[in-house]
């Protein structure tokens, strides 16, 4: 697990061993830059395995995410390992097997602006008309949580009841969001795993008058709940104007929407970094996700 460690944790860091993953093992993945943000930092991806189709794995929308950038990153190394070598992983999952099935697309961070500010400060962001805007909005760089614009990219994304919430937040406004649902078109995919940080949960999407995908939705997040040691939870739209304010612009309600499949927002709890040493928790939190989209993979032969 060395591999979770600080050097890992840079931008540059994670861009680079994405790629080097994808040059390592080339003949059953491939590197992709799937758009720059607005600061012209690229956003990587890695496909892994060779399936017809493939669920996407995303992480890194919150700037102040400093953990789930590393353990995706760790999952896509340790699922090409495993491949490469037809091991078993965790004595059930025949990694080989299941990503010659479905494919894995690995979309670790999708806002480097954010992350590299909450890291080292506003002075990362070169273009100096966004980054004396960021200054003068009196933010600790270390809550930042939003891109180079200062928008949030939880909340940037065209569902059907969008809530503009601040001016220029247009729909799919941002370099970042636009990028990612450029990838939910071009592939033909059979689900959306988002990780992130909040609170020990797996919450699954519903729509109204779509009672097949609900209990597909359903189904798939409890068999990801028995693997997690987290809690269920439900969001969906309600009728008529009133709408779910947490859920309102989130990508994992555009993925629903649109693509109408399976879409699960898996997170851990939000702790200082100093805690996540002290107490040694990283390790024990790759260990209940890493196996996720293996256990989603291998339910959707059973769903």
């Amino acid at each position: 697990m060395e591999a979770i460690e600080t050097e890992r944790g840079t931008y540059e860091k994670i861009y680079f061993s994405l790629w080097e993953t994808g040059q390592r093992y080339a003949s059953f993945t491939q590197f992709r830059v799937i758009g720059k943000s607005h600061d012209d930092r690229m956003i990587p991806m890695l496909e892994v395995g060779q399936g017809n189709t493939c669920i996407f794995c995303l992480a890194g929308l919150d700037g102040g995410d400093n953990r789930m950038p590393s353990y995706l990153l760790q999952m896509a190394e340790d699922y090409c390992q495993f491949y490469e070598c037809e091991w078993i992983m965790d004595e059930c999952y025949q990694v080989r097997s299941l990503l010659d099935h479905v494919r894995i697309c690995f979309i670790p961070l999708l806002n480097p602006d954010g992350y590299e500010i909450c890291r080292n400060g506003y002075t990362v962001i070169r273009n100096p008309v966004f980054r004396q805007m960021l200054r003068m909005q009196n933010c600790p760089h270390q809550s930042f949580i939003c891109n180079a614009r200062g928008i949030d990219l939880k909340t940037n994304f065209p569902t059907n009841y969008y809530v503009r919430k601040q001016i220029h937040q247009e729909p799919a406004s941002e370099n970042e969001t636009k990028a990612v649902i450029h990838m939910f078109q071009e592939y033909r995919s059979a689900g959306l795993l988002s990780f992130g940080l909040a609170e020990k949960r797996i919450v699954y999407y519903k729509q109204n008058n779509a009672f097949s995908y609900n209990q597909k939705s359903c189904r798939m997040a409890r068999h990801l709940l028995k693997h997690s040691g987290s809690h269920l939870e439900r969001e969906h739209r309600s009728n008529g104007n009133s709408v779910s304010e947490k859920s309102t612009g989130s990508v994992e309600q555009f993925y629903a929407e649109v693509i109408r499949q399976p879409s699960l927002m898996i997170e851990l709890p939000v702790y200082s970094y100093e805690e996540a040493w002290e107490n040694g928790y990283r390790k024990k939190e790759y260990s209940e996700i890493s196996l996720l989209p293996l256990e989603y993979i291998h339910s959707l032969g059973h769903i």
